[in-house]
This record gives structure tokens, C-alpha cells and sequence, in this order.
């Protein structure tokens, strides 16, 4: 019982350790990085929107990223008519934020401006239902999650243990159960949020057009041809070259400069 108690109070500290370091960070980037950001604001509603992107780039360059903050990059760029890059920042928005339907509504303006219109390939119902499960909290808030779970999960056991009585019992081990389940679940989401923030494959198109090659080859076929904005998948890589797939399937290569990743 006591090294169940102790393991208990190691997560709790753990927990508030998480917390506490994600309001440290925070705490330690707002003078500058708030500043800036509403100075970009400013700018923004002067309709200034270079000097606006000027500032939110500055933003990015010291480190510090959020939905937020790349939500209104976006915009900036949007507002100058560079829909490439209005693209690539409403899609980091998203990826920080997947419920947004703000970031979502520009972002359907955004690609209502380039020039490709590809089919896109749906996705099998219950990915998305993963995807919008996994993006309801940040990683942070699933570890905080899970944590919580597993102490109440251990803390229904012990009540399980010590209780004399058979009701109480019963509701601790059926609880207990249940609760660690469901932080074995959170845990694993929060694991898929970080793998899908760290370790996306996505690009956007930066340049006004490009023939996609059969091979990493300047000589090689044309497959077929892609112009700025458009959103692909990198699936494969050889020296300079990207292997990419856009989303009715298709594949084919093209120089790494003009990808942006997301």
C-alpha cells in the first residue's frame, strides 16, 4: 500500500511539473513575444499588413509558435495576396488547432485562389474521427489528462483494497479499471498528437509552377504539373529531390526549394 501511495504522489508531481514548466516557458517568452504580437496586430488593423508579417515572423524567429500567431501570419499574407504562403501558415494553424473553424473558413479562401483543383481521396470514417478526438487538446493537456486519470484510476484501486465494504468495493474495482483504461487511451492519443505535430510529411507548393517527374531526374517524364498553394504529401527523398503524393493519389518528384513543409 505504501508503494502504491508514494507511486501515486510521484505522478501527481509529475503532473504539476508538466503544468508548471509550460507556464514557465510562457511566461519566460510573453514580454517580447507579446509586444510583437500586438504591434503586428496594430499594423494589421492599419491594414500595414507587410509590417505586420514582419512582426509575426519575428515572433517565429525566437522560437515560439502557436495557433494563434500562425493563424494571423496567414492572414497578413492573405491580405497581400500571397495565397501560397497564406496556405502554409492557415495549414500550421490548423495542425496547432484542428477545430478552428475560423482558421478553416480562410483556409477555404485561401485555396479558393490558387489554380489547382484536385479531387481529394476522403478519409476512412474513423480516422477522421481520430484525427478530431486526437486534436481536442494540445500534448500537454493530454499528459495532464492522462496523469489525472491514472492517479484516479490507482486511488479507485486503493479504495478497492482497503474498504470493508462489498458495494464499495466493487464500484473501486470496476471505476479503477475504467479510469486506467482511459488513460491508457489518452496517453496513446497524446503520443499521436505529438507524432502528428513532429513528424508531418505535408508541403505546400511555393512556387508559381512545377512539373512533377517521373524520377529524380531533370530528364525525366513530366507527370504532371503543380502550381503554387497546393497542398502534398512527401513520401520518399533522394538527394535534392522529393518524392510527393497529392491528394487524388497521384505521385511524382520534384525539387526540394520549392516545398514548404507544414
Amino acid at each position: 500500500m505504501e508503494r502504491i501511495r508514494n507511486f501515486i504522489k510521484c505522478a501527481l508531481i509529475l503532473a504539476a511539473w508538466i503544468v508548471l514548466q509550460g507556464a514557465l516557458s510562457g511566461i519566460a517568452a510573453a514580454p517580447v513575444t507579446d509586444s510583437l504580437f500586438n504591434k503586428g496586430n496594430e499594423y494589421y488593423m492599419q491594414r500595414q499588413y507587410g509590417m505586420a508579417e514582419q512582426c509575426y515572423s519575428r515572433i517565429l524567429a525566437l522560437g515560439f509558435e502557436s495557433g494563434e500567431l500562425y493563424f494571423n501570419l496567414g492572414n497578413a499574407f492573405y491580405k497581400q495576396e500571397k495565397y501560397a504562403s497564406a496556405i502554409l501558415y492557415y495549414e500550421k494553424a490548423l495542425l496547432l488547432k484542428p477545430g478552428d473553424e475560423d482558421i478553416k473558413e480562410n483556409l477555404t479562401l485561401a485555396n479558393a485562389r490558387i489554380i489547382d483543383k484536385i479531387d481529394v481521396i476522403p478519409d476512412f470514417f474513423i480516422k477522421r474521427w481520430i484525427h478530431f478526438i486526437r486534436g481536442l487538446f494540445s500534448p500537454n493537456q493530454w499528459a495532464i489528462v492522462s496523469l489525472s486519470l491514472f492517479v484516479l484510476g490507482l486511488s479507485a484501486l486503493i479504495l478497492f483494497n482497503v474498504s470493508d465494504r462489498i458495494n464499495f468495493r466493487k464500484a473501486g474495482l470496476s471505476t479503477g479499471l475504467i479510469l486506467l483504461v482511459l488513460a491508457v487511451i489518452s496517453f496513446t492519443l497524446m503520443f499521436s498528437r505529438i507524432h502528428s505535430i513532429k513528424g508531418r510529411q505535408d508541403a505546400i507548393v511555393m512556387s508559381p509552377s512545377v512539373n512533377a517527374r517521373s524520377s529524380p531526374d531533370e530528364q525525366s517524364t513530366n507527370v504532371f504539373v503543380l502550381h503554387e498553394g497546393t497542398r502534398v504529401m512527401i513520401t520518399d527523398s533522394v538527394q535534392n529531390w522529393k518524392e510527393i503524393r497529392i491528394s487524388n493519389g497521384s505521385t511524382g518528384w520534384v525539387p526540394e526549394e520549392v516545398l514548404a513543409g507544414i
